[in-house]
């Protein structure tokens, strides 16, 4: 399955958990919604749970990239956290029904992978509030910025919740500067004889669900490395493109492993587009598999910006 016609199945099935509810909806809708057998399904999801965990997965990367996509060049950063604020609640709304049905049916009681996705998220999402929350504000927030991220957590939940209920009432632009106003006031009211209330060993746990994330994720990328090196190696192939296999893979491993910086999309890419331009049909499914991965892992990293989280350690 294309990554182009994966990504259509499931807003496809999205659209029909919505519509008819999570439970409510059997293989069978969704095999005749997609045209394909129950065979065909099962050979890229292996349960209705898993295609859950898919569709929820494709939610919120996509959520992120519409939010980290939001231009640098606003006039300041301020501006730029209120357009990303925003973008978060047009997200919302643009997917309401979902939401609604992934209130309505519990869903991380659905299963434990779901359960522990959405932790992840959620870690994530309060991280990279941290992280912009320092960025906008400076050194004025860094104290308090573990409770500065929990108030605005906490405005923009039940926000999103009278969003969904009323979506027709809220322009998300508008609510996004009402909320960042706040911030302003709340920032502004503390004084230095205050302590904060959170500290950074009341949230390690939450934290460590993120690093563990990561670490998996590199250790299965290394795994996946490895093992597509000694197969490259065992190949009728030119020593020559052999030996620059193996060298693509090792830099390729290196950008990834890197705990200095984020690694580079355009390095990444580049050494994938060079391995798949090789056309080894072998080593298509395992190029693929590889990528899926990188591609889950730099989705963790477009969230981290570290500084915070050093200072956490």
């Amino acid at each position: 399955m294309t990554a182009g016609r994966r990504v259509q199945f499931i807003e496809t099935a999205m659209k029909l958990f919505a519509e008819k509810g999570y439970h409510s909806t059997s293989i069978q809708d969704i095999v005749d919604a997609w045209g394909i057998s129950k065979g065909a399904f099962y050979h890229h999801f292996s349960s209705k749970e898993d295609l859950m965990l898919a569709i929820i997965r494709h939610y919120f990367e996509k959520m992120m990239a519409n939010i980290t996509a939001i231009s640098q060049d606003s006039s300041s950063e301020k501006e730029r956290f209120i357009q990303q604020i925003a973008a978060h609640f047009a997200n919302m709304h643009e997917h309401k029904d979902f939401l609604q049905m992934m209130m309505n049916e519990q869903l991380p009681k659905i299963s434990h992978d779901i359960h522990h996705y959405l932790l992840k998220q959620y870690a994530n999402i309060f991280s990279w509030y941290c992280d912009r929350l320092i960025e906008v504000y400076g050194t004025e927030v860094e104290r308090y910025v573990l409770d500065v991220a929990t108030m605005l957590n906490g405005m923009i939940r039940q926000y999103i919740f009278c969003f969904i209920l009323q979506a027709n009432k809220f322009h998300a632009e508008e609510l996004a500067r009402f909320l960042v106003r706040r911030l302003d006031a709340i920032i502004a009211s503390f004084s230095h004889e205050e302590s904060p209330i959170l500290n950074k060993e009341m949230l390690k746990p939450l934290m460590e669900i993120e690093e563990k994330e990561r670490r998996v994720l590199r250790e299965k990328i290394s795994a996946h490395i490895a093992h597509m090196q000694k197969k490259i190696l065992s190949f009728s192939l030119d020593k020559k493109i052999q030996h620059e296999l193996h060298d693509a893979l090792d830099a390729l491993e290196a950008e990834l492993m890197n705990e200095e910086s984020a690694p580079r999309k355009y390095v990444v890419k580049g050494i994938l587009l060079y391995i798949e331009n090789q056309h080894i049909p072998l080593l298509a499914d395992d190029l693929a598999s590889l990528t899926e991965v990188i591609q889950q892992y730099m989705t963790a990293n477009r969230w981290e910006r570290r500084k915070w989280k050093k200072e956490m350690n």
